[in-house]
């Protein structure tokens, strides 16, 4: 017994030793550390209100959705834009999509923007407008 005992004496010591080269802290300056930085948040302005969305259909059945007519005022008369469009079904999948230039104005103008595939009325559930200020 006093054997054992003796042993578990000059075995703790390395135990311990070998717990606290483990649980040693590692130490780095901020020159080892990439840099990153962010805007925060930052207020978005639209360019522009849009007033009206119609659907394109084809002439002949079976009726498909093949663009989209945006009536809408953009922001300046200087400017130019981009106006995106974007069809999804209910479970949010797209369908289709396209996009199209416009001027600037200081009245309404309507957008046409033809759709990259023509889509089914009866899956047509959300539509997506992005206008982007060039």
């Amino acid at each position: 017994m006093k054997r054992r005992i003796i042993a578990l004496i000059l075995v703790l010591p390395m135990i311990m030793l070998l717990s606290m080269v483990y649980a040693s802290s590692i130490s780095l300056d901020s020159s080892g550390v990439a840099q990153i930085g962010g805007t925060g948040h930052v207020n978005v302005i639209g360019p522009g209100t849009v007033d009206n969305v119609k659907w394109v259909l084809t002439t002949s059945p079976p009726f498909k959705v093949t663009g989209v007519e945006i009536t809408w005022t953009p922001a300046s008369s200087t400017s130019s834009y981009v106006v995106y469009v974007t069809i999804y079904d209910d479970n949010q999948q797209i369908l289709a999509s396209g996009s199209a230039n416009q001027a600037g104005s200081d009245t309404s103008v309507t957008t046409s923007i033809s759709l990259d595939t023509s889509v089914d009325p009866e899956n047509v559930y959300y539509v997506e407008i992005v206008i982007v200020e060039t």
